[in-house]
């Protein structure tokens, strides 16, 4: 190995560090030159599940509010406790304040990137690689595993914190001190408010992992004691250290994500709060946590995945069935699968394997650790240990076990850039920083080839659709109904309807109250046959105790309900760039009789109702009442929701379920519904505590010092 890498690999130069920041802005601008010119994504998730929140995020904020309550999702939904909305991580706090939806969520991405590619490669800088093998395990790691799940913003934006806490990590095992833990803690702590905890948790386990791998210990030989029985007494006190310094490093790593826990209280709490009150309480089927698997002859995809693996033929057959003793019984999907590092760097990794010179160089490095590591990230990627491992904390609240190759990629990374370094021993400066260039040119050419194709759902377009909002005739006609009185839409896309800035049923949520997953609540949203009637009359009562009030359909209904009428027709500026519908047209149907937002019982007893004021987390009515009665907003219940009636605290009469409800007696009543949740202010109270003890005992240490 390079005699000046391995010396100055802990503190690279100044001018290091510009070059290695400028390049991974000009690759994260190459690399998604089409958001640089102003485009957007579209496909997969983005619109149908973060740009509805997105959108719900900026316009509070706009108006001076805080997203707690996400009101258009269905009958409404806990914003911040649905972690994938990040309501609480810095960088969604700054730019969708300046700047409108999709470019926030454009630069979000490239800056995620572009930092992703940085703290890489100063990680493998710590792992005594030279800067520019670095750059190139940078690359691998970074264009290897993310580009393909591009549509799921959640891998980039929690991505990006798995190198940097491995670094921090790093700086702590060689010098302990409370400075550097509070930044490993704090640095797990923004990776948990990023908005997925399964790659947060998967950093975790790494950190843990890698700790009890690698923590150094006190070099001693044990040879130059006098006699057998003093050697061997030294030898076996060297692996007694060895093992305690194991342990004392992990127990700092615990340390950290306890400390991490308490400063994402403020996200953690109310997410768990949600999640004993969703589908994923352990009694509901349509959570499977080895969904998302990587079924192992899926590994051939590693051989040029981009010739072979992911054709029209390969991906209709199906091969992998042919193998039902190594599949998983949960489904998956080639974007979750996705392993792949390129040709080059799997040359370099089966010449480090097949060569013991190279092994032998690599003896003071940490290859074995990692080669471990990324063994038992694509081992449990199978599946196969997921039934028994959900019975560990943690392990069962996450799907997509696939996931798990993140440690894999970035380990081969690593190790493909030691070999290459070996390699390059004995070349000088230039022809080894050009060497290497062309392998990263190569190799980034074949890593994007092979992440188009499992990435079909999702693109990058010149338009963004979401900037024909404005000239949208269903926006409009909808937001004019909607400022008289309530509109509620079925709509065939679960989630596109809350674009329109109105309530949409149904409801796309990865984590969700567990109403929304019960039969009860399943609306269909066009015909069940040709010529039948739609909606039915079945289905006309759901709709009703939904209060929903518009339909919205890409097909015209050839057997109209009576109930129903058509309000508009016609090609939409923004609903047909989201589905690639060129100019056919949508078709807007009003319901005659809709079932009321608030309604009383008895029916009689409510003789007239006026909204006075209506946010996502306050609703101020009217009611005038004949008689006693319980009137019910048609919203959800969740813990959190209080009411007044005349400014006087009331008892709600529901405590789930789709309807708050509270009894009022005759008269005239101005009730008001807020969302007032106490995970929200306990688990703020805590993160606050939490990072003022850090900082105090950072500050007093280093005066101390």
């Amino acid at each position: 190995m390079n005699q000046a890498a391995s010396n100055d690999h802990r503190n690279p130069s100044r001018g290091e560090w510009l070059t290695v920041i400028v390049m991974g802005c000009c690759l994260a601008a190459f690399v998604w030159r089409g958001l640089v010119a102003g485009g957007g994504l579209v496909g997969g998730d983005t619109y149908p599940y973060f740009f509805p929140q997105k959108q719900v995020l900026a316009q509070a904020f706009s108006h001076g509010e805080f997203p707690l309550w996400h009101d258009r999702t269905s009958l409404g939904y806990p914003l911040h406790a649905e972690s994938q909305a990040g309501v609480f991580y810095p960088t969604n706090q700054i730019v969708y304040r300046l700047l409108d939806v999709n470019t926030a969520y454009s630069l979000s991405v490239l800056l995620h990137y572009a930092a992703a590619f940085v703290f890489t490669w100063r990680f493998a800088r710590s792992q005594s690689l030279s800067s520019t093998s670095s750059m190139l395990a940078a690359l691998i790691f970074v264009y290897g595993w993310f580009p393909v799940r591009v549509s799921l913003e959640w891998s980039i934006i929690g991505g990006v914190w798995f190198p940097l806490c491995l670094w921090m990590l790093e700086r702590l095992l060689q010098k302990p001190t409370v400075q550097r833990w509070a930044c490993l803690a704090i640095c797990l702590g923004l990776h948990l408010l990023a908005g997925h905890f399964t790659l947060a948790f998967i950093t975790q386990l790494t950190c843990l992992t890698f700790a009890f791998l690698t923590s150094p210990s006190k070099k001693r030989d044990p040879q130059t004691s006098t006699s057998s029985d003093q050697r061997q007494a030294a030898t076996l006190q060297v692996a007694g250290e060895r093992v305690l310094n194991r342990w004392m490093a992990s127990g700092l790593v615990f340390a950290a994500i306890a400390g991490a826990v308490l400063l994402a209280a403020v996200q953690l709490i109310p997410t768990f709060e949600l999640r004993q009150l969703s589908q994923r309480d352990g009694t509901h089927s349509v959570f499977n946590p080895a969904y998302g698997h990587l079924p192992p002859v899926y590994l051939t995809q590693m051989v040029a995945s981009w010739w072979y693996w992911h054709t029209p033929e390969m991906a209709m057959s199906r091969e992998m069935l042919k193998f039902p003793f190594l599949m998983s019984p949960a489904d998956t999907n080639p974007v979750e699968a996705h392993l792949y590092i390129g040709l080059i760097p799997l040359v370099l990794l089966l010449i480090g394997i097949s060569s013991g010179e190279v092994r032998r160089r690599l003896q003071r490095t940490n290859w074995k650790s990692w080669s471990f590591l990324s063994l038992a990230g694509v081992v449990y990627a199978f599946g196969w240990f997921v039934p028994l491992f959900r019975h560990l904390p943690g392990f069962g609240f996450f799907m997509g076990p696939g996931r798990y190759t993140m440690i894999t990629t970035l380990g081969l990374a690593v190790i493909a850039g030691l070999v290459l370094d070996v390699l390059q021993r004995r070349q000088r400066f230039i022809p080894r920083v050009l060497l290497t260039l062309t392998i990263a040119a190569m190799t980034l050419a074949d890593l994007l080839a092979s992440a188009q194709y499992p990435v079909c759902d999702a693109q990058v377009v010149a338009q963004a659709p979401l900037d024909g909002l404005s000239d949208s005739w269903i926006a409009k006609e909808l937001q004019s109904e909607d400022s008289e009185s309530p509109v509620r839409l079925l709509c065939g896309g679960p989630n596109i309807g809350n674009l329109f800035g109105v309530s949409s049923v149904p409801q796309y949520l990865g984590l969700g109250p567990a109403e929304y997953f019960s039969d009860n609540a399943i609306v269909s949203t066009q015909p069940d046959s040709d010529g039948s009637v739609f909606p039915s009359e079945s289905q006309l009562q759901r709709i009703r105790a939904l209060a929903i009030t518009h339909i919205l359909t890409t097909e015209p209904v050839s057997a109209l309900s009576p109930a129903c009428e058509l309000v508009l027709s016609g090609p939409d500026a923004f609903l047909n760039r989201v589905w690639g519908r060129g100019s056919a047209d949508c078709f807007l149907y009003r319901m005659k009789e809709p079932g009321t937002r608030i309604s009383s019982q008895p029916k009689s007893a409510l003789a007239n109702v006026s909204i006075q004021h209506r946010q996502a987390s306050d609703v101020d009515f009217q009611v005038e009442l004949v008689e006693p009665a319980e009137v019910t907003l048609v919203d959800l219940m969740f813990p959190g929701w209080v009411v007044t009636v005349d400014g006087q605290a009331a008892m709600p009469e529901s405590q789930a379920g789709f309807g708050r409800v509270v009894k009022i007696a005759a008269g005239k009543h101005t009730v008001r519904w807020q969302y007032k949740p106490q995970s929200f202010r306990l688990g703020a109270l805590l993160s606050l505590c939490a990072l003022s003890c850090m900082i105090a005992a950072s500050w007093r240490r280093k005066n101390s010092v």
